[in-house]
């Protein structure tokens, strides 16, 4: 990326700079509570305004319940969310995911993950300038197995779906969506089995429980939401069905609520 164009570049530039100042004096093998607390002094000593944790703490709410909660280390200058690790082994992909729902919901176009556990300070600059997002549907290999008595719980499941696609938006996790998903669908008054055991069978030998993350609607539809994924992948089509089967649902629906688009399929047994 050319230098025009990196967000917050003279702000991202400062801050490097502390950060460097606190792992060149502290060095690694200390606890992330004193790299953050180290962070705001060197921070507050170069005029860099911010705000932390826990008075960063917020709730997100819909349809009147907390789905979520978000708890940056430190948001600064009104423009950054920065991140702070110590772990030995690198940065792991969930960690990038936490910072993209951070600056989804503070609605800020730059994040910065630090860590402080190797020999030289790590960094990771995480834009967040997502496109306008997109949303496609299908429902072709179902069709033949939708009942009339199916119809009202299908179509509120696609209604509650998009409602939640067109006021929350992409950008969260699945975790987020679940709740998200679970909390519109109460709303709308359907019989929502949240916490599902199965008991697998192997050979005539009953396997030990198991839980799955599908919700099961109304009794008749397995809804499992997904997010990251712009496409619903084979991977979560097979999964699905074997939830079909060990639930005996007749009908399937996967949501994957991606960084750029809203995909949803019917899946049969």
């Amino acid at each position: 990326m050319a230098d025009a164009e990196i967000i917050h570049k003279e702000l991202s530039f400062n801050i490097v700079g502390c950060l460097f100042d606190v792992h060149n004096e502290l060095g690694p093998g200390l606890r992330e509570e004193c790299y953050q607390k180290a962070v705001e002094q060197r921070l507050y000593e170069k005029n860099i305004s911010f705000i932390s944790k826990p008075t960063m703490r917020r709730d997100l709410r819909y349809q009147g319940e907390v789905v979520d909660v978000f708890e940056p280390d430190l948001v600064v200058a009104d423009r950054m969310i920065l991140e702070l690790k110590h772990q030995v082994e690198g940065f792991v992909p969930e960690n990038r995911s936490q910072v993209l729902n951070y600056l989804k919901f503070w609605n800020l176009e730059l994040g910065l993950l630090v860590n402080f556990a190797l020999d030289m300070a790590a960094f990771d600059r995480i834009p967040h300038q997502p496109p306008p997002p997109e949303f496609d549907e299908n429902y072709d290999h179902i069709t033949d197995l939708i009942l009339p008595d199916h119809k009202p719980t299908l179509r509120s499941i696609r209604e509650g779906l998009q409602e939640i696609y067109r006021t929350v938006g992409l950008g969260y996790t699945a975790t987020t969506y679940r709740n998200v998903a679970l909390a519109e669908f109460r709303a709308r008054q359907l019989p929502v089995l949240e916490d599902v055991i199965v008991e697998p069978v192997f050979h005539e030998r009953r396997l030990p429980h198991s839980p799955i993350s599908p919700s099961i609607i109304n009794r008749s539809v397995c809804v499992q939401v997904d997010a990251v994924h712009d496409v619903v992948s084979k991977q979560l089509i097979r999964t699905m069905q074997t939830h079909l089967r060990l639930t005996g649902m007749p009908l399937g629906i996967v949501a994957s609520f991606g960084s750029h688009r809203l995909s949803i399929r019917g899946v049969r047994p």
